[in-house]
């Protein structure tokens, strides 16, 4: 659960103005340090999981739609 929440994180900093508050906020009352810790564990996996970069990658190209 922890990694699609993370990636949701990940989308919403990425796509929105949003504060890291009012996203932890929505996505299930997470404080804005669990937001940041999230988007650091992100872009790291990132970088080294080809395949969450293809997921993440159809996902934005899906929500520029």
């Amino acid at each position: 659960v922890a990694v699609p929440r993370q990636v949701a994180m990940y989308l919403c900093r990425h796509h929105t103005d949003a504060p890291l508050g009012a996203i932890g906020a929505d996505l299930g009352g997470r404080d804005h340090s669990t937001v940041a810790h999230a988007l650091g564990a992100i872009e790291r996996r990132l970088r080294e999981d080809a395949a969450l970069r293809e997921a993440v990658a159809a996902l934005r190209a899906r929500l520029r739609a």
